[in-house]
């Protein structure tokens, strides 16, 4: 237990500030260029995901559809931008929006390496966390992410440090709040345009459900700790082809949790998990293989594929994983800030050895445009 809050500790000073494919981040910078400026932000994303999913941990299903976030972006400063607009999800197959939640941003430079995100937080893929420990397809399921983020960018580090409250309680509420904290940190220890380079990730997530506002009996509290930590070579051959291998390791400790029986209780209190991964990128392809193992492994927002525990079946649990994972990605810039994506992924399991595959098809967007400019 010392050494869980050793790491825990480790990785908060790390915040002091890799997954999914850089065409679902979001993230824009300040410009220094721009004060008293009115934009018109449009953010989409035009998507298809098929999850060819036929085991006892997660669901398969197909979600094609598209999301749009318009909003107006106005600089107070060039170290001071609000956004505010709307975000609306549409299933093709629903005749309603299934999500429309209002956008307010605040980001706001308090040195220069360092920004504050407050309200509508760079959320899904721009926290680039492991897949085991953020499931990828949060992206469209689970875009909006309300609360605040420290970002810290500099020549040696990248770290993204966040609140994200999932769900607020009143008085009288009988559900619990739900709410995380993580950080996602890499460390560039060697950079060379060609040749070896190396970096160090450290991640983690604290999943908490609690609240004291729920009138009696009260549900039992339940605080998950997920971290990873590892290395990551790369050696680049050219400016379009490198070669990437990456050894994760990763840590799951239940700080608090229910008895057996009991609302939000686990089958296990600690696990671990290791995933050691081989990318080749070329230009607009992209093939990943890696080799999962793990042992009672669990993670609340990571894809269930890699965990010990079930989506579908709440009881279920199996105590050792083992997968060997394939990911192929195709992507392509159209015009300015509008990207193409393809992907194949497929997940094998060792012990079952029974296939699960999944393929999509995206189009991104992420443009403004400017509108006026106020004199002073």
């Amino acid at each position: 237990m010392p050494g869980v809050f050793l790491l825990f500790l480790i990785l908060l000073l790390a915040g002091e500030c890799q997954a999914q494919s850089p065409a679902f981040r979001t993230y824009v910078p300040l410009y220094d260029s721009c004060s008293k400026a009115l934009n018109f932000r449009f953010e989409s994303s035009s998507f298809f995901k098929n999850n060819e999913y036929f085991n006892n941990f997660a669901y398969g299903y197909t979600g094609l559809g598209f999301y749009l976030e318009p909003t107006l972006e106005y600089y107070f400063t060039p170290k001071l931008r609000v956004n505010a607009g709307v975000y609306l999800l549409k299933y093709s197959g629903r005749d309603k929006f299934t999500q429309v939640i209002p956008i307010f941003r605040v980001q706001y430079q308090l040195a220069k390496p360092l920004e504050l995100v407050m309200g509508n937080i760079y959320g899904t893929a721009n926290h680039q966390m492991a897949e085991p420990l953020f499931r990828y397809d949060r992206y469209f399921q689970h875009h909006v992410e309300y609360g605040f983020q420290f970002l810290l960018n500099t020549a040696t580090i990248h770290s993204d440090l966040w609140l994200s409250w999932e769900h607020y309680i009143m008085v009288g509420d009988t559900a619990q709040e739900h709410l995380v904290v993580g950080n996602s940190t890499i460390f560039r220890i060697l950079r060379r345009p060609k040749g070896l380079s190396m970096s160090i990730p450290l991640q983690f997530l604290v999943a908490h459900k609690g609240g004291q506002l729920a009138p009696p009996p009260h549900k039992p509290m339940s605080t998950i700790f997920d971290g990873l930590t590892g290395i990551r070579l790369t050696y680049r051959f050219s400016a379009k082809s490198s070669l990437e291998f990456a050894p994760q390791f990763l840590l799951y400790e239940g700080l608090h949790l229910p008895d057996p029986g009991e609302p939000n209780a686990q089958p296990f209190k600690n696990g671990w998990g290791s995933y050691t991964k081989l990318t080749y990128h070329h230009s607009w392809l992209h093939v990943m293989v890696g080799y999962w193992y793990a042992k009672r492994f669990i993670s609340p927002h990571g894809e269930y594929l890699f965990q010990s525990v079930s989506e579908i079946h709440p009881t279920y649990s199996q105590e050792k994983r083992q997968l060997l994972t394939t990911k192929i990605w195709l992507d392509k810039t159209i015009y300015r800030n509008i990207k193409l994506e393809t992907r194949l992924e497929s997940y094998y399991d060792l012990m079952t050895h029974h296939l699960d595959y999944s393929y999509g098809l995206y189009i991104v967007i992420n443009e403004s445009f400017f509108l006026t400019k106020y004199k002073q």
